[in-house]
């Protein structure tokens, strides 16, 4: 019988398997996983957001070197570089959320065992497969020794 490590409406983490429910059923054998990794995906428009609020600043800060007549004028200007910064990162953690991915390799192919935007999450499955590979060797360890004192029986019994 099989130790559940893990158990989600989406996800199943055994000893034996991981086996994923949505978006597709897909079940693979622990055996087979190699080189699991956390890969999160970036976005081109982060790269553009980023790009645009750096010019922002970049451009208020050149318009901060001309002289002005007015006094306010400056700290307007100061004002609006300072908030460029904040508004951009806020921008980008709305406009563009981070996919974290738990990937590995399957029977030479590389799989997408999980993915999500919540970085806890992923590390959590993350953490709870690494147990199953533990768990998992200690059964096959088991199984070996297992295998290797029915053989010594044997052969004791064949001499």
């Amino acid at each position: 019988m099989p130790t559940v490590i893990y158990r989600d409406p989406d996800l199943v983490i055994t000893d034996d398997v991981f086996a994923v429910w949505n978006p597709e059923p897909q079940v693979y054998d622990l055996e087979g996983l190699d080189r699991p990794r956390v890969e999160h995906d970036g976005h081109p428009a982060r790269i553009v957001l980023l790009v645009a609020g750096a010019l922002v600043t970049v451009g208020a800060a050149a318009v901060l070197t001309f002289r002005y007549t007015d006094a306010a004028g400056p700290y307007v200007i100061t004002a609006a570089a300072l908030a460029v910064s904040p508004l951009t990162n806020r921008a980008l953690r709305v406009f563009t959320p981070v996919v974290w991915s738990l990937r590995a390799r399957y029977a030479g192919a590389d799989v997408t065992l999980f993915s999500t935007t919540s970085a806890v999450s992923v590390m959590r499955v993350r953490r709870c497969l690494m147990r199953a590979f533990a768990a998992n060797a200690a059964s096959v360890e088991r199984l070996d020794r297992a295998g290797y004192a029915e053989a010594y029986r044997r052969l004791n019994s064949l001499l």
